[in-house]
């Protein structure tokens, strides 16, 4: 079995223009789906110039896992974790 990593070091990059995006006003309900095409794009013409389909796939996968990495760090920083819920509530 060949195992491959594609464009693993696009991620920080991918997360890093959707971030501009986002400072210069860009709808923030629509950066996951800027995250999405992004990464498209770039693996369209960084990992597989030559095959389309598969760019479409690895272009895809590295757009929800940058959008999952950038929501993830976001909710860790956040505190969303330590959140009381109402059952913890002192009554």
């Amino acid at each position: 079995m060949d195992l491959a990593v594609y464009g693993i070091a696009l991620l920080p990059v991918i997360i890093g223009v959707v971030h501009l995006f986002k400072v210069f006003g860009f709808p923030v309900r629509f950066l996951p789906i800027l995250s999405i095409v992004i990464g498209i794009v770039m693996s369209h013409i960084y990992v597989e110039p030559e095959d389309f389909k598969k760019a479409f796939f690895i272009g895809l996968w590295l757009g929800l896992c940058a959008t999952g990495m950038h929501s993830g760090f976001k909710h860790t920083m956040s505190g969303a974790g330590s959140k009381r819920h109402d059952d913890d509530r002192d009554c």
